[in-house]
């Protein structure tokens, strides 16, 4: 029987050798490969054996990995796509190095390298890295058509890889990935592609099914969708995804799925597929069978269509955003321009008569009545500024309550203070367009400011203070600020002024139930935050 590669070294052996001082070490008549032997030398660092134990160590088990094994592999597929080395010179670099070497060595980068790129530390903590064994089982089941991945007897070295002030420096590993097409990366034509080029095969993707809102699982998804159709297999069929940052992330944040994302294939045909599957436009059918040869229980199929998933192109979606953005700073300077702050004092008399008059002469008809079909609650909403930066929903509520005392209306016909700590203005909404001018004339005829932030009666302006002013918000304004209100709520409050136009009284508060579920969804938002 032929005698094994390596000599097998007990356990006990090597810890017996340990406590005497003596380090263990590899028999020097193991007649090892003198290529390997030479690599050995060009890359010094500690080897395998060093303690006695052949097998990388493995993740601890109270450790939550963050992905599992295929998403891994996706991963870092993706992190040697060709997009990827057109994008990061570094990898690029490295990667024409590697290349130049002898076949057995050509293309193989360390993984560790590789993984740095694959989970981004920003982007994942530390903790829930996996390890390289773990990546390397990963790769071996579900990418092994796409990488090869070996074991080296000692690590690479650190200083060729990472400068000196690189942490990584002390974790670079034991194992060295390329890619199987390794021979043909210098004469692929990626490499020489321009932006416009890439662009022509990104695709924006929009409704993409909640189970599918992490990068691996839109590749996964994206994938299963084009396994569907003929003539669509590659290697690594999608480059690159991009998560566009959502109108609500506050500056800094790294974006996270909401649903949509940019998808780079790999060619323009596979881009063409999903723009022609999956147009621009509202649809409640499966695509036929027939087309793109579709099997009819594809569930990545029927799930799509369930969403409303639709793609677009990315050029158009570029059109779309550039128009968005200049409609929004439209919006916004209008909305600067029409609540400019007025200069009032107690003994202005802010309604005219020729306000008044002017008022009055508006027919009844031509104001939106708000029915049981309106989207939202017209003349329902007010703005309000000059309030105390210090002060909260519940001393608000209580001083715009007070426009209701004296009048017949009820006093519970303030259904929400739309307010965000730290801010002088706030939004209300109210039952009725009659509540919504009560609050109004009154604050107009009454003029006070807030002395501290829990002043909820007000007191009479100084000379240079300025009083809380209110104004009614309607047409385009208003139908922007109502679409940012859930459906549900926009429901109830419709409901509400349908009531109260037709002389019904709500029979609770009309404010308890939407500022309870609105409130308590604050909550919990902050509470899974924390």
């Amino acid at each position: 029987m032929a005698s094994p590669g390596f000599a097998f070294v007990p356990r006990n052996v090597s810890k017996i050798r340990k406590n005497h001082g003596t380090s263990a070490h590899v028999p020097s008549s193991l007649g090892c490969d003198p290529a390997l032997a030479k690599r050995e030398s060009s890359y010094p660092g500690p080897s395998v054996f060093d303690k006695g134990k052949g097998k990388a160590p493995e993740s601890s088990p109270s450790v939550k990995q963050a992905f599992n094994e295929e998403d891994i592999s996706i991963l870092v597929v993706l992190a040697f796509s060709d997009y990827a080395l057109w994008i990061d010179s570094d990898l690029r670099r490295k990667t024409e190095e590697s290349i130049q070497r002898e076949e057995h060595d050509a293309g193989f980068l360390p993984l560790s390298y590789l993984l740095r790129r694959a989970f981004p530390r920003e982007n994942l903590g530390h903790e829930h890295m996996p390890t390289e064994a773990n990546v390397v089982k990963a790769i071996r089941s579900y990418a092994g058509d796409v990488l090869e991945v070996r074991m080296l007897v000692s690590a690479p070295s650190p200083s060729a890889w990472y400068p000196s002030w690189k942490s990584e420096r002390d974790s670079v590993g034991g194992y060295e990935v390329r890619r199987k097409d390794w021979s043909a990366l210098s004469d692929n034509p990626s490499r020489e592609f321009t932006r416009a080029q890439w662009d022509d095969r990104t695709i924006y993707m929009e409704n993409i099914p909640s189970q599918y809102h992490t990068i691996p699982a839109i590749i996964r998804f994206t994938q299963e969708l084009l396994s569907r159709c003929t003539g669509t297999s590659a290697p690594i069929p999608v480059q690159n995804i991009t998560l566009p940052q959502h109108h609500m992330d506050k500056p800094g944040d790294r974006p996270k799925c909401k649903g949509f994302a940019l998808v780079t294939l790999c060619t323009t045909e596979l881009s063409r597929i999903f723009l022609e599957r999956w147009p621009w436009k509202p649809s409640t059918q499966l695509p036929k069978s027939d087309d793109f040869d579709l099997a009819e229980d594809n569930s990545e199929t029927k799930e799509a269509s369930k969403f409303g998933f639709r793609t677009l192109s990315k050029a158009r979606w570029d059109e779309l955003n550039q128009e968005y953005l200049a409609y929004r700073q439209r919006l916004i300077d209008e909305l600067a321009d029409d609540c400019e702050p007025q200069n009032i004092t107690a003994d202005s008399d802010v309604r005219s008569a020729t306000g008044v008059l002017l008022e009055d002469s508006i027919p009844v008809s031509s104001r939106n009545v708000t029915t049981v079909s309106s989207p939202y609650p017209f003349g329902c909403l007010v703005f309000t500024r000059n309030l105390h930066p210090e002060t909260n929903k519940t001393t608000l509520r209580a001083l715009f309550t007070a426009a209701f005392k004296s009048s017949p209306l009820d006093t519970g016909g303030l259904d929400y203070v739309d307010f965000n700590k730290g801010m002088d203005s706030c939004y209300i909404r109210l039952a009725s367009p009659e509540h919504a001018r009560a609050l109004v004339d009154h604050f107009a005829s009454q003029p006070v400011v807030q002395s501290h932030g829990l002043d909820d009666m007000g007191k009479n302006p100084g000379g240079s203070q300025k009083a809380i002013t209110t104004e009614i918000i309607e047409g385009k304004k208003e139908e922007v600020y109502w679409e940012k209100v859930p459906e549900k709520v926009r429901r109830q409050a419709v409901d509400k002024a349908v009531r109260a136009l037709s002389g019904d009284q709500p029979p609770v508060p009309a404010h308890s139930m939407q500022v309870h579920s609105e409130e308590n969804r604050s909550r919990k938002k902050r509470k899974r935050g924390q």
